[in-house]
């Protein structure tokens, strides 16, 4: 099982470089006033799904993130907040390393909920802003629940971190 998810996440990954690479190939046709960097139009004639095309959107900006490599998407299934982001990476590296990097990069608001699931670590983290902290639960990753917000964070909890925004210091919380 755990196989077939690296297959998966594979070509999953495989296909959002491709999806890269036709978009910074695509070339302006003479005498049309939109700018080259345009990607969603070469995206949608591919037909890919809603949130495919917004993972290669965002991927194709930055994909990496203190080393880890990270595909990134601005929503999830069932979210009634509209608040909820999810992110998916692979690696040996706890989430409390790298999340202040994370949460510069990829956090719009401080009312956001970030999911990042870690394949290899079989985790889901839940992180979120609380005044000048970022808070950091770790779970146990269910399967399939990054398909659905309502069945996020849903595991056994691991851990939990705080990391100072200014000095990212970070602190276990007992």
């Amino acid at each position: 099982m755990n196989q077939k998810r690296r297959n998966v996440m594979a070509v999953i990954l495989i296909a959002i470089i491709v999806i890269c690479i036709i978009g910074i190939m695509a070339k302006k046709p003479a005498g049309d006033d939109k700018p080259a960097t345009d990607k969603k139009e070469t995206v949608e004639s591919l037909t890919i799904s809603d949130s495919s095309e917004k993972e290669a959107e965002t991927t194709g900006k930055s994909a990496t993130v203190d080393g880890v490599d990270v595909i990134f998407s601005d929503n999830v299934k069932n979210d009634a907040t509209g608040n909820a982001r999810l992110a998916k990476v692979t690696g040996e590296k706890s989430v409390e390393e790298y999340v202040l990097d994370y949460y510069k990069m990829y956090f719009k608001s401080d009312q956001e909920v970030h999911a990042i699931v870690n394949y290899t670590l079989n985790t889901t983290a839940c992180v979120t802003s609380v005044g000048d902290k970022i808070n950091v639960r770790i779970y146990e990753h269910i399967d399939g629940e990054e398909q659905d917000a309502k069945k996020l964070f849903t595991g056994e909890k691991y851990a939990e971190y705080n990391v100072d925004k200014a000095t990212g210091t970070i602190d276990k919380v007992e």
